[in-house]
C-alpha cells in the first residue's frame, strides 16, 4: 500500500514557512558588496529544502520556482556570478510568490499560475544576464570522502540509503512498509535490509533514476534527520573522519592499531588495545563471530588457506542473519577468508583504501545506544491542546479558590494541616499555570523579524533612507497576543516611517543625518509587555493637530496636555497628512490600532518632541488566560478590576469632594483633579453607598488618564480565570469578561480603559 502524504501537509507547510522567513531575512542582511559565504549558503540550503519537499508532495509550481531560485543562488555561491541589487529584489519577490503558492495549497485563497512562468522569467534573465564574478567564492564544502569506483555489477545510478527511524518498534513497521510502497511507486527497491533493533540503522538500495533530494523528502518524515544517509551504492560505507571510523555506524573508535590473528583472523583484537585497519573499499571481506565484533556480523565459515583477502561486496551485499547481524543485511553467500594462522596485518596486502573497524576489550554483545549528539529537544504540538491544558489549569485555580474559601470557615487551629495543605496547593497551582502558560509564550522576534521587509520596502517607495534597530526580540508574548499585535505594530511602524521621518533633504538642512532610524524595543515591566516603536524624525506638531482637531468638531481647548493632544491621532478619520496616498493619509487606521490594543487589554500611550522624534509605547498584559485581580463590592454584586491599572485606593474626606454644576464629580487627590465614575450608577445597582465620603475611591489609570472608581468596599486580591462574555452572551460597554470566585459566584472584569473614558465623557455634561 501507498503512503498517504496528506497526513504530512501540515508539517510540510510550516516547515517551508519556516524556510521563507529564514530566506528573507538572511537576505535583507546580506551584504551586497561583499556577500557572507555562510549566509548564502543558508540561503541556498532554504530554497533547495523547500525544492526537494515540495517535489515530494508533487507541488509542481512550487519545486519549478524554488528550482530556478536555487540554480542561481548556487551560482552565486560558488562565485560565478557577481550578485546585484536587483537580485535581491527578485528573490524577496520569489519568496513573496513561493508564500502566496504555499498558502493556496494550504487552502487559503487560490494561486495565480501565470506569476509562476512570471518570476521563473525573471530569475532566468538574471542569470542570463548576470556577469561572471571575478573572486571565486568558497561554496559550502561537501564532507571528505575516500574516492572508490563502485562494484562492477552495480549501476551508477543506483541509490543506497541508511536511516534510523524516528518512532516506536510498533509504528516503525507499518512506517517502513509505507515508506517502501511509496519509494517503489516510483523507483525499483532492489535490496532492503532491517535491524532487530529499533536504535540501529536500516538500509535501503533504490534502482536507477532515483532522485536524491526527493528521498530525503520522505524520509524526513519518519527517519532522524541526522541519520539520513542517500548516496551512490558503495558511498555510505567509505564516509569516513576521525569520529566516525566504521562506515559511520560508531561513534568515538579508537585508532586502528594491530591485530590479534589467532583469535580474528587479523582483523579483531580482544585485548584492551585497540583493532586493526581493514584494507577494503567498503566492506571487510571476512567478519569474526559474534562475540568479537560486537554481534554486528554473522559467524563466517570455516577459514580456508590463503594469502590474500577476496574482493569485498558492498555494503547491502554483505552476509548476515537476523539472530546475529540484527538481519541488518541480507544473505549472500560468503566470501574465502583469510588464513587465521597468518600474523601478517591485512592492511599491508591489500589496497591502501582502508577503513578502521575496532573492538574493546571482552566485549561480547553491542553497547546501548547513545542519543545522537542533534536529537531534536522539542516537539510540535498543536495548539488547541496546549489551550485545553490552560482550560483544565483553570479550572483546577477555580476549584482551588473554592476549597481555600471553604476552608476560610473552619478554625486554623483546629485544620492546621488542612490550611497548610491548601497554602501548598496554592503554591504548585501557580507554579503549574505559570508553566503551562509558558508553553503558550512565543519570542516577540516572530514579529519583529517581518519589519525589515516592511521598512525596506516602503523606504523604497517614499524614497527615504531608513535604518531599522531593533532590541529585546527574546521578550516573550503569548502566542494569540502575538498574532493579534502584528497588525497594529505595522501600522505604526509605517506610521513613523511615512509621517515621522523627513526626506533626506530635509534632514540634511536640519543637520541631521540623511538615514532615519526606526527603533522596535521590546521588554518586561510591571507584569506586562511594553512595546516602543519610536523614530528620530520631525516629532508631532501640537499646534497642527488642534487645528486638524477642531476642523472635525472635536471638542479641544488650548489648555490641554500634550498627551490629550497626542491621543487625539486615535480619533477615528483624524490625519495630518496634506497628501492621500496610497500608504496614509485617509485618516484610517491609528483608531483600529488603539481599539485592537484595547480589546487586547492594553494601552498605547504618546511620547514626542518636536524636531526630535516620537515614539509610541504599547503595553499588553503577558497573556490574555488568567490575571491578578481586586475583587471590589458594589451593592450585593463582586467586580474584579485588574491590579495592572490600580494606582491606589482610598476613603474621600469631604473637603476632597469638588462639584461641578452642583454635581459632585470630582476629586481633589494631592493636589490632581480626578473625575469620578460611580460604579453603581454605571451598572444601576441597588442598595449601594452613595455618598461619595462613605465609600471607597479606587485611583485608576488607562492611557495616560487618571479616574476615580466609586464602590462601596474592597474585598481582596485574587488570581482570577478570564472567560470571555461576548461569545457566552453579548459585549457589555464597561465590562470584559467574567470569572468564578471560590464560593462559586460570576464575578464581572471591569474594562477600565472604558470606564475612565465613560468619567471624562461625563465632565463637559455635568458642566
Amino acid at each position: 500500500m501507498s503512503i498517504d502524504m496528506s497526513q504530512f501537509y501540515q508539517v510540510f507547510f510550516e516547515e517551508a514557512q519556516e524556510h521563507l522567513e529564514s530566506m528573507e531575512s538572511l537576505l535583507l542582511e546580506l551584504d551586497i558588496s561583499d556577500p557572507d559565504a555562510e549566509q548564502l549558503n543558508a540561503i541556498f540550503r532554504a530554497a533547495h529544502s523547500i525544492k526537494g519537499s515540495a517535489g515530494t508532495f508533487g507541488f509542481t509550481d512550487l519545486a519549478e520556482v524554488t528550482h530556478v531560485l536555487e540554480n542561481l543562488l548556487d551560482r552565486i555561491r560558488k562565485g560565478e556570478l557577481t550578485l546585484r541589487p536587483e537580485m535581491i529584489d527578485a528573490f524577496l519577490d520569489a519568496g513573496d510568490v513561493l508564500k502566496e503558492l504555499l498558502a493556496a495549497h494550504r487552502g487559503d485563497g487560490e494561486a495565480d499560475s501565470s506569476q509562476v512562468e512570471r518570476m521563473c522569467k525573471r530569475l532566468s534573465e538574471l542569470t542570463a544576464n548576470a556577469p561572471a564574478s571575478t573572486p571565486a567564492m568558497a561554496s559550502e564544502s561537501a564532507p571528505a570522502m575516500a574516492v572508490v569506483a563502485p562494484a562492477s555489477d552495480v549501476s551508477p545510478a543506483e541509490l543506497e540509503v541508511s536511516f534510523v527511524l524516528d518512532m516506536d518498534a510498533e509504528a516503525a513497521a507499518q512506517a517502513v512498509e509505507n515508506l517502501v510502497a511509496e519509494l517503489g511507486r516510483r523507483w525499483p527497491v532492489t535490496t532492503i535490509s532491517r535491524p532487530n533493533s529499533v536504535d540501529a540503522p536500516w538500509s535501503l538500495r533504490l534502482g536507477a533514476g532515483a532522485d536524491a533530494d526527493i528521498v530525503r523528502g520522505l524520509l524526513d518524515f519518519v527517519a532522524r534527520s541526522d541519520s539520513i544517509r542517500v548516496g551512490s551504492v558503495g558511498s555510505l560505507a567509505r564516509v569516513t573522519d576521525d569520529s566516525a571510523g566504521a562506515y559511520g555506524f560508531f561513534d568515538d573508535v579508537p585508532a586502528p592499531a594491530k591485530a590479534d590473528a589467532d583469535d580474528s583472523w587479523g582483523l579483531f583484537s580482544d585485548a584492551a588495545g585497540p583493532g586493526t585497519e581493514v584494507a577494503q573499499a567498503v566492506v571487510p571481506a571476512v567478519v569474526p563471530a559474534a562475540e568479537d565484533a560486537y554481534g554486528f556480523f554473522v559467524d563466517p565459515p570455516a577459514p580456508a588457506a590463503a594469502d590474500a583477502v577476496s574482493p569485498a561486496p558492498t555494503l547491502a551485499a554483505v552476509a548476515g542473519s537476523e539472530g546475529d547481524g540484527f538481519g541488518f543485511f541480507v544473505d549472500v553467500p560468503a566470501p574465502v577468508a583469510a588464513a587465521p594462522d597468518s600474523a601478517t596485518p591485512v592492511a599491508a596486502a591489500v589496497n591502501p583504501e582502508v577503513v578502521a573497524l575496532s573492538a574493546k576489550a571482552g566485549a561480547a554483545k553491542r553497547s546501548a545506544p547513545k542519543p545522537p549528539a542533534g536529537a531534536e529537544s522539542s516537539i510540535r504540538v498543536d495548539v488547541d491542546k496546549v489551550d485545553q491544558l490552560i482550560n483544565l489549569i483553570g479550572e483546577l485555580v477555580i476549584t482551588q479558590a473554592m476549597l481555600a474559601q471553604s476552608a476560610s470557615a473552619l478554625d486554623p487551629v483546629q485544620f492546621e494541616r488542612l490550611h497548610n495543605g491548601l497554602a501548598q496547593l496554592e503554591r504548585n497551582t501557580r507554579d503549574m499555570q505559570e508553566s503551562v502558560m509558558s508553553i503558550r509564550m512565543m519570542p516577540i522576534s516572530v514579529v519583529f523579524s517581518r519589519f525589515p521587509r516592511v521598512v525596506r520596502d516602503l523606504a523604497q517607495k517614499l524614497g527615504k533612507q531608513i535604518e531599522l534597530k531593533t532590541t529585546g526580540e527574546g521578550t516573550e508574548l503569548d502566542k494569540s497576543l502575538i498574532e493579534r499585535i502584528s497588525d497594529p505594530l505595522t501600522h505604526l511602524v509605517r506610521n513613523s516611517l511615512d509621517h515621522g521621518v523627513e526626506m533626506p533633504e530635509e534632514r540634511i538642512a536640519k543637520g541631521k543625518s540623511p538615514v532615519g532610524t526606526i527603533t522596535l524595543k521590546a521588554y518586561h515591566q510591571s507584569g506586562n509587555i511594553v512595546i516602543e516603536v519610536g523614530d528620530d524624525g520631525a516629532g508631532l506638531n501640537r499646534q497642527r493637530i488642534l487645528a486638524k482637531a477642531r476642523e472635525k468638531g472635536l471638542p479641544v481647548h488650548d489648555q490641554m496636555t500634550d498627551n490629550e493632544v497626542w491621543l487625539l491621532i486615535f480619533e477615528p478619520g483624524f490625519s495630518t497628512a496634506d497628501v492621500v496616498t496610497e500608504v496614509s493619509g485617509r485618516g484610517v487606521g491609528m483608531d483600529v490600532v488603539k481599539r485592537n490594543i484595547t480589546a487586547m487589554g492594553g494601552r498605547v500611550e504618546i511620547e514626542s518632541m518636536i524636531g526630535i522624534g516620537t515614539r509610541m509605547t504599547v503595553r499588553l498584559p503577558l497573556t490574555l488566560a488568567i490575571l491578578d485581580g481586586m475583587s471590589v463590592a458594589a451593592g450585593k454584586e463582586t467586580y474584579i478590576i485588574p491590579l495592572g491599572y490600580v494606582i491606589e485606593s482610598l476613603q474621600a474626606e469631604r473637603a476632597m469632594i469638588k462639584s461641578v454644576s452642583g454635581v459632585e464629580r470630582l476629586i481633589q487627590v494631592r493636589g490632581e483633579y480626578l473625575p469620578v465614575v460611580a460604579l453603581y450608577e454605571i451598572f444601576r445597582i441597588p442598595g449601594t453607598v452613595t455618598r461619595l465620603d462613605e465609600g471607597i475611591m479606587v485611583v485608576l489609570e488607562a492611557d495616560g488618564v487618571k479616574a476615580a472608581l466609586f464602590i462601596d468596599a474592597l474585598v481582596g486580591q485574587h488570581q482570577v480565570v478570564i472567560k470571555s462574555l461576548e461569545s457566552n452572551y453579548r459585549k457589555v460597554p464597561g465590562i470584559s469578561g467574567a470569572t468564578i470566585m471560590g464560593d462559586g459566584h460570576v464575578a464581572l472584569i471591569l474594562d477600565v480603559a472604558a470606564l475612565v473614558q465613560m468619567a471624562k465623557s461625563a465632565l463637559p455634561a455635568a458642566a
